[in-house]
């Protein structure tokens, strides 16, 4: 036998796994995601790694397929990203602000609004100068703050002993109440009988978070006693001074106009005359569907991260909580339930059940933006509005960590230590934003369901009610009836005048079943009948109504947060029923202090 003929080596058909060696996997780049939404680590995708057909990473791809760019292209992104390009851009933006700043404080028209454009004016600018050091370096001034702050506040409180500092925090409180109480002179419209009851309502109101409490051993005193603090102080800077009513004024007016644009904009274009009147499924969710997109665009730009990185470490230092609850419970008096979840969605299936519990409670303790001019029309007065969902922010926290106290590490807790993929599947701007109008019919979609089942129900149930009624002589037996009895001592508890109990309490109760917008037609119509409330019980029945802690507001939440976290349903579902006790009687408390602090 003649011996074979020698073929040649053909390395690759042998050794197929061998053709090409795929580089050490390097750590993803600060963008990416580390942690998934289902608490899983960060896998390696193939935008990393080559793919197991031997085809070359992602990264590694021929940029410009179609040749080189050609010199104009590469002169101009030269110049873009040049420094002195850089500098000068900023230095025209920074003039840009400077020119809006000046003539509103020189001319006389608009001088009454130096507040607010000096706020915003220096807030940009100085973010500017400072970001990633640009500028001016960051260093020194956080040292010098951090010095004087150790020096005078940090060190010698830390001196004191545990039981030392919970003495202090609690003479500090009883202070502040009882001196706001007693300590402003009385006037017919506020009596020292009337704010005695209002105060006492205040601390019943916080024993029942207290004895509500499903961990009562694991309760943080920060967050509480310093909620409760600012819930008093706030009140005391609105009903005794201009300057802090003016800015939350104007950030109010502001988010209600964002918010307008959704029906201005897109719900007009679809429905023409329908839009701006009102209508839940028109007006409401073409609002949502546009922040949502809204919100998704500005996180893939990277606000969001931002943002929560600074509420991170402001809040955890003040009240001792996670960055991502500092901004859901800041926005809620402005964008409300729902949309405020949207600014976290990025964290929301990382969250712990304290932290979920906390966005629901803020939802249902506050009212939006986008019902504040509607309230205004119906004669609600805009100083109430306002000045009870700011104080509702600290009080929703306080309350929160009361009921269901933090027990794990949340993620966002005094800083981010994970990073976020913000950006997604999106490759530009224009694809976030339209990622976002999606999530937004989604979002809108879960409400409009959950809504329609819970009012159904609650409309199966009066009409039973109202059945079993006629039988015992009993005209139109509903839930808001036995509701209004059953809030009777609450109200009671707020400082109404006791001839008006009963009517004050049938509003609240209509509130919790129905809703708020109800509610506040049913006081408009009280004022203007022939036996109208007096000016102290609508002081407190519009600081009392200014929730959305009603039944219908239960659906909206769990529909929202359940479409954003998937993952988390099962414990939202769990945590709505009391999150919404909490929201009502977070909302009874900014009440009280009204009652305390008001006259008219």
């Amino acid at each position: 036998m003649s011996a074979p003929q020698s073929q040649p080596v053909n390395n690759e058909a042998l050794v197929p796994s061998q053709a090409y060696q795929p580089p050490t996997t390097a750590p993803p780049p600060a963008d990416h995601d580390t942690v998934a939404d289902d608490k899983h680590a960060y896998t390696s995708s193939e935008r990393d790694l080559e793919s197991s057909s031997g085809k070359p990473a992602i990264e590694n791809i021929e940029s410009h397929p179609d040749g080189e760019p050609s010199r104009f292209t590469r002169a101009f992104k030269a110049v873009r990203h040049h420094k002195a390009t850089r500098i000068a851009f900023d230095f025209a933006l920074i003039g840009l602000i400077l020119g809006w700043w000046l003539p509103g404080i020189i001319r006389e028209e608009t001088r009454h609004k130096w507040v607010i454009t000096t706020i915003w004016s220096w807030f940009f600018i100085l973010l500017i100068l400072f970001h990633n050091d640009r500028y001016l370096p960051k260093k020194p001034f956080a040292n010098g703050i951090e010095f004087v702050w150790t020096r005078i506040a940090a060190n010698p409180w830390s001196r004191i002993p545990y039981y030392g500092k919970l003495a202090v925090g609690w003479i500090a409180i009883l202070a502040l109440f009882l001196g706001s109480a007693f300590g402003i002179k009385e006037v017919p419209e506020s009596r020292y009988a009337d704010r005695a009851r209002s105060l006492f309502g205040v601390f019943l109101i916080n024993c029942a978070f207290y004895a509500i409490s499903t961990k009562r051993r694991h309760i943080k005193l920060q967050p509480v006693l310093t909620g409760i603090g600012l819930q008093m102080i706030i009140g005391l800077l609105v009903f005794k001074t201009g300057a802090f009513y003016s800015v939350a004024r104007w950030l109010g007016f502001a988010a209600a106009d964002l918010l307008q644009q959704g029906i201005n904009g897109g719900a007009s274009f679809f429905w023409n005359d329908l839009a701006g009147k009102h209508y839940f499924f028109i007006d409401t969710l073409s609002s949502i569907i546009f922040f949502v997109a809204l919100v998704v665009l500005l996180s893939y730009i990277g606000v969001m991260s931002w943002c929560v990185k600074k509420f991170a470490w402001f809040f955890f230092k003040l009240m001792g909580i996670s960055g991502a609850e500092a901004v859901v419970a800041a926005a809620s008096p402005f964008i409300g339930q729902g949309e405020n979840a949207v600014l976290v969605q990025s964290f929301l299936d990382l969250m712990t059940n304290a932290e979920l519990f906390q966005i629901l409670v803020s939802g249902f303790s506050t009212i939006a933006g986008s019902v504040f001019l509607a309230y205004v029309g119906m004669g609600v007065s805009p100083t109430h509005l306002i000045t009870s969902a700011v104080m509702s922010i600290p009080a929703a926290i306080a309350a929160s960590k009361m009921v269901v106290p933090e027990t794990e590490n949340p993620v966002t807790q005094g800083s981010i230590n994970i990073e976020i993929n913000e950006k997604g599947d999106a490759v530009d701007p224009l694809h976030a934003f339209s990622n976002g109008a999606w999530l937004g019919v989604k979002v809108a979609a879960l409400i409009f369901c959950n809504v329609l089942c819970i009012v159904s129900l609650l409309s199966a149930v009066n009409g039973l009610l109202t059945w079993i009624g006629n039988f015992w002589t009993i005209n139109e037996l509903t839930l808001t009836l036995i509701v209004g009895y059953i809030l009777y001592p609450l109200v009671w508890c707020m400082g109404v005048p006791k001839g008006e109990l009963l009517r004050v309490s049938q509003l609240l109760a209509t509130k919790v079943i129905a809703n708020e917008f109800v509610a506040y037609g049913q006081l408009q119509k009280i004022r203007e009948s022939a036996f109208p409330l007096s000016d102290r019980s609508v002081l407190i029945s519009n600081f009392m109504l200014a929730g959305f802690g009603n039944i219908g507001s239960l659906g909206i939440n769990i529909g929202v947060l359940s479409a954003l976290a998937p993952s988390r349903g099962a414990a939202i579902a769990r945590l709505a029923p009391l999150s919404l006790l909490t929201g009502i009687l977070v909302t009874c408390s900014s009440a009280c202090i009204a009652g305390i602090l008001g006259t008219a």
